[in-house]
């Protein structure tokens, strides 16, 4: 096999690679035949069994939206965001973004009969999709995370007992930047306490303005008080459900219901310890476009505009972007890629950037590109002797 072969065979394997990365789960869906509205409170209410609660019953928006709009596209429409507050205080003890699913939502939805809506199908985030967002890095967390989230399929399952299931999934990759997070200085007051509610009641007026809806409140600070549970890494720490009515008409009620999944948008707040600085953060909307296959420009642009007026509004509350830093490439080692001794390290960079790389794996593409690599370059120095 000549050179150009065998080159034809590795960027195979990379792309391979890519592609392998590159795709995901958005949710996996159980269906019940009907509108299981009984059931589906009565599950709800089973939450509490295994450490679950439901921070928010918000039930047949659908009529909401006809209300509002005069606009019918669904028989039922569901968020209840859930949390298991005893399971996610290790997590965001180790990371805070964890925030960003603490409360995620347990959707429930059902198209019209004209729609071919015969099933009521409820499900949340896939788990995996929801920590690549989080960009959790360390493997313990993410093994306690699925655990707990397992938690609750077993008990939807037991308790629904469907008689469907279907997976959507998505080709490609999560955006760069799948959180934004941002940070805002203040000067040390004389009552943590008092700063946040005065903070609290100026955030609220602030989107109240902008057409906004806190559709749920958890102070995660006040609750791990109230149970005695450690919670001293932080001097404040809550999370709002946001939700925009107008946005979410225009995609769950115009054909994209399965995109609710993520909806309200858990936007998380926390003061660290003894530091005079408020950081927020939320998973971008960026996520929804990379994920749920909306395609209607129109729609994705009105996604995007009302998603940039949310970071106006936080620039408008004195917040700015944290600045991110770049992850090192793994170490590489000289005898392992045969590069001239005057190429910079940042070459190896380089050669791999081609390569899309999503979080949480770096490590391993970069392991097998160095292989690659090596091969390449005994196979070129066999081929010439």
């Amino acid at each position: 096999m000549g050179f150009r072969e065998i080159s034809k065979v590795v960027a195979s394997l990379m792309l391979g690679a890519t592609l392998s990365y590159g795709s995901g789960t958005l949710m996996d869906l159980h269906g019940t035949k009907g509108q299981p509205d009984k059931e589906l409170g009565a599950m709800v209410e089973k939450l509490n069994s295994i450490g679950f609660d439901a921070v928010g019953k918000n039930e047949h928006i659908e009529t909401h939206y006809y209300n509002k709009y005069k606009e019918k596209n669904l028989d039922l429409l569901n968020f209840y965001p859930v949390v298991d507050k005893e399971s996610i205080r290790e997590l965001l003890l180790s990371n805070p973004d964890f925030g960003a699913y603490a409360p995620f939502n347990l959707l429930a939805f059902k198209k019209m009969a004209k729609d071919g809506g015969d099933t009521t199908w409820y499900g949340h985030l896939d788990a995996d999709t929801m920590l690549k967002i989080i960009g959790a890095k360390d493997e313990g967390n993410k093994k306690k995370f699925k655990e707990m989230v397992a938690k609750l399929d077993k008990l939807v399952v037991e308790q629904m007992k469907p008689t469907e299931n279907k997976r959507l999934t998505f080709d490609g990759d999560l955006p760069a930047q799948p959180l934004l997070k941002m940070v805002m200085k203040f000067d040390e007051p004389e009552d943590i306490e008092e700063f946040v509610e005065e903070f609290i009641m100026k955030h609220d007026g602030l989107f109240a303005k902008k057409e906004f809806i806190i559709a749920g409140f958890l102070d995660l600070k006040f609750e791990y008080g109230d149970l005695d549970l450690d919670f001293e890494k932080y001097d404040a720490y809550w999370v709002s459900s946001l939700c925009h009515f107008g946005f979410s008409n225009s995609v769950f009620n115009h054909g994209d219901p399965h995109a609710g999944v993520f909806a309200p948008c858990s936007v998380y707040f926390y003061v660290p310890k003894g530091k005079n600085e408020l950081h927020v953060g939320y998973a971008t909307v960026d996520n929804w476009i990379s994920t749920t296959g909306i395609k209607d420009k129109k729609k994705t642009a009105y996604m995007k505009e009302i998603s940039n007026s949310v970071e106006k509004a936080f620039e408008e509350l004195g917040f700015k972007k944290e600045v991110a830093t770049a992850t090192a490439p793994a170490p590489v080692k000289k005898a392992e890629v045969k590069a001239p001794k005057a190429e910079p390290k940042a070459e190896v960079v380089k050669t791999i950037a081609p390569v899309v790389i999503p979080s949480g794996a770096n490590a391993d593409i970069t392991k097998m590109l160095i292989q690659i690599s090596k091969d390449v370059a005994e196979i070129k120095k066999m081929l010439n002797e």
